[in-house]
């Protein structure tokens, strides 16, 4: 029976430190465990606070974007349409002969204008007039050669009527 007592009693004394050890190892796990969540929700707090500012200054920045909106670029009373067109055709090498305004329209503001330059000149002339900060379209255009003599280079006139919208 010695036999048998000495088996269980090495059975339950096995039994008992692999349950220690097991209990052992699970509270280090535990511990770890525990600082990793510390270190965790420490982390996700200071990312939800930096998300939180992050959506506040994108609320802010939306608005102030809106508002700027309002305000930018187009035509409008602070802005001189009519200077900036003249000003662009210039830059494109034609001279202006004449200008008039018309009435706003549909929220619109329009010209009639004449210019003339050589082929070339009307050409940038354009081209320029595409790169103002407002958005413009030439709604017509007619081009005429100064000289009736095809044979010879020569100047042309440009009669456009130029539409800008307006943002108010």
């Amino acid at each position: 029976m010695s036999r048998n007592v000495n088996i269980i009693c090495f059975l339950v004394f096995t039994f008992c430190a692999t349950l220690i050890g097991a209990i052992y190892y699970g509270n280090e796990q535990i511990e770890e465990l525990k600082v990793q969540l510390e270190n965790l929700t420490r982390d996700y707090n200071g990312l939800n606070n930096e998300t939180q500012m992050m959506e506040q200054r994108k609320r802010v920045y939306i608005t102030a974007f809106n508002e700027l909106d309002k305000l930018r670029v187009g035509v409008g009373e602070n802005v001189d349409f009519y200077s900036e067109a003249q000003q662009a055709i210039r830059r494109g090498g034609a001279r202006v002969l004449s200008n008039s305004p018309n009435p706003i329209k549909d929220g619109r503001i329009s010209m009639k204008m004449s210019f003339i330059g050589d082929y070339y000149s009307i050409i940038r002339a354009f081209a320029e007039l595409r790169g103002l900060p407002n958005v413009v379209r030439v709604v017509t255009v007619s081009l005429a050669s100064t000289n009736p003599d095809t044979s010879v280079i020569s100047e042309m006139t440009a009669e456009v009527l130029l539409e800008a919208l307006s943002y108010r």
